[in-house]
Parts: structure tokens; sequence; C-alpha cells
């Protein structure tokens, strides 16, 4: 839970830090840049964290996928910009690959349980184990 919690954070502070562009761009650069930095190096902390138990391909899927869902929203709801057609095409497609992304790791995680009976898998074992087994 807490791995996941840490990849929600990743997410949340990677969004803050992404809004705080538009205040930097527009209004008050030292202080937009100044929370730029610190939120985006708090993200990365909170993402390197929720590697540790969750898969790379994953997460990163999630935060940024995740991500560009709640910029878009921010983006319409508090800086008025519009959506078109097309974007909200790009999001429904951006939503099909988080899901697919979460299945596809669900799926990798029984395929591994079911076929863990039968021995380990060459991706396991040490590469120096693997040799002696390919030359037998």
């Amino acid at each position: 839970m807490y791995y996941w919690l840490m990849l929600l954070a990743a997410i949340v502070t990677e969004v803050a830090s992404t809004s705080f562009m538009k205040l930097a761009a527009e209004q008050n650069p030292w202080l937009g840049y100044g929370a730029m930095a610190v939120l985006i190096s708090l993200s990365y902390y909170c993402l390197a964290q929720a590697v540790r138990k969750i898969p790379l391909a994953l997460a990163y899927t999630m935060w940024e996928g995740v991500g560009l869902l709640l910029i878009s929203g921010i983006s319409w709801l508090f800086f008025h910009e519009t959506f078109s057609v097309w974007k909200l095409v790009a999001i429904g497609c951006l939503l099909t690959g988080l899901v697919l992304m979460n299945l596809g790791e669900k799926l990798a995680e029984t395929s591994d349980d079911n076929s863990s009976s039968l021995g380990r898998h060459s991706r396991d074992m040490p590469t120096s184990a693997m040799r002696m087994e390919g030359a037998a």
C-alpha cells in the first residue's frame, strides 16, 4: 500500500509542478520556477520510492497518464483552455492505454504465479546458471 501511496504522491506533485508552469510563464516567474523545482524533485523522489515494488513500466505509465488527465482537467477548469473533439479522443485513448497497462500487469502476475509451480524462470536465474543449463 505504501508504494501505491508514493505513486499517488508522485502524480499529485507532478501535476502541481506542471500547474505552476503557467504561473511562472504569466505572473510570477520566481515563485513559479521555485515551486516547479521543489515539486518536480519531490515527484521524482516519490516515483523512485514507488518503483521499489511497482514495476517501472506500470508506475511510469500511471504517473504520466494520470498526470496528463489531471493536467487536462486543470487546464480546462482553472485556465479556461478548450477541449476539441480530437483532445477528447486522445484522452479516451490515454484511458484505454492505462487500463490495458494495468490489465497486462495483472495478467503477467497471474501467468508468473501459474508457471512458478513448473520451475524457475530463466529470467530469475543468474547468468552463469543459464549458461550451464543451456550447455546441458
